[in-house]
C-alpha cells in the first residue's frame, strides 16, 4: 500500500537525499540519518538531519492560510575537531543555496516515487559548536566532536 509524506517529512527527506549524495562523494564511510537515537548505534563520522521548531504565520488577516518557516537541525558527529570543522564548512557551502524540494510516495517503507515540487530556500544558518562542559575523554565517542547547524528555511509558498 502506498502512502505519501506530508510537508515536514518531505523537507527532511529532500535535504537528507541532497546532502547524502554530496557527503558520500566527499568522505569515506559517512552516514546521514534522520533518527537522532540511531546515530549512537553507527560509526563516525555521521550527520543527523531533522526538522525542529516550525512557525506558521498568518499569510493575511482573517484567513486561515499560513506561511511555514521550519527550523532544520543538522547535527555533525566527527572523530576529531578538524573533521568536524571540515564537514560543517562543506555542508554550509552546499546548503546555503538551498536544494530541490520533492514530494515522496512510499510503498512498503521505501520510496516508490518522488516528484519535484519547488525549492527549499535557506533563509538563515546558525553555526554552533557544542560544548558540553565535560572533559572530552569522559564523553561518549559520538559526543566528543559535535557541531550543530540550525537552518531557517522556506518553501516560498502559502499553505491553505
Amino acid at each position: 500500500m502506498a502512502g505519501y509524506y506530508r510537508i515536514t517529512r518531505n523537507i527532511e527527506a529532500s535535504i537528507i537525499e541532497y546532502l547524502t549524495a554530496l557527503l558520500v562523494a566527499q568522505w569515506t564511510d559517512i552516514s546521514v540519518e534522520k533518527s537522532y537515537t540511531r546515530i549512537y548505534d553507527i560509526s563516525l563520522p555521521s550527520v543527523c538531519i531533522r526538522v525542529g521548531t516550525t512557525t506558521h504565520e498568518k499569510a493575511e488577516i482573517g484567513a486561515d492560510s499560513t506561511t511555514r518557516t521550519p527550523q532544520v537541525l543538522i547535527d555533525i558527529f566527527a572523530t576529531d575537531d578538524g573533521m568536524k570543522l571540515d564537514i560543517k564548512d562543506f555542508i554550509i557551502e552546499k546548503i546555503k543555496g538551498g536544494c530541490d524540494y520533492y514530494e515522496y510516495e512510499v510503498t512498503n517503507g521505501a520510496f516508490s516515487n518522488q516528484t519535484l515540487n519547488g525549492r527549499i530556500r535557506v533563509i538563515d544558518i546558525d553555526d554552533t559548536p557544542l560544548n558540553l562542559n565535560i572533559d572530552k575523554e569522559r564523553l561518549d565517542d559520538h559526543d566528543r566532536y559535535r557541531h550543530l547547524l540550525t537552518l531557517s528555511i522556506s518553501l516560498g509558498r502559502v499553505e491553505t
